[in-house]
């Protein structure tokens, strides 16, 4: 699945999110469009250049739909939750 690929043959970020929103269809909702279309610009302007406070904003969207999943666990956050004030 992540086998070593040359730079020319790496999947890009705009591909792994697509890939992420095919197999979250069932779960994702209108509400979380503006959250979808964040992470997709994100990976137009990653797969450009990487820049390390897009590259963050990125995880957080990311993580924010991977807790819509049905069966994640709503209460239990993750580190960054820990952190960050409410």
């Amino acid at each position: 699945m992540f086998e070593d690929k040359s730079e020319s043959d790496a999947k890009s970020f705009h591909d792994s999110v697509e890939e992420f929103l095919e197999s979250a269809a069932s779960w994702l909702s209108e509400e979380d469009s503006p959250a979808v279309v964040t992470l997709k610009k994100l990976a137009h302007a990653l797969d450009e250049k990487i820049h390390p406070p897009l590259l963050q904003q990125f995880g957080l969207t990311y993580r924010a739909l991977l807790k819509k999943r049905p069966g994640a666990n709503q209460e239990e956050g993750d580190e960054l939750d820990d952190i960050l004030p409410n």
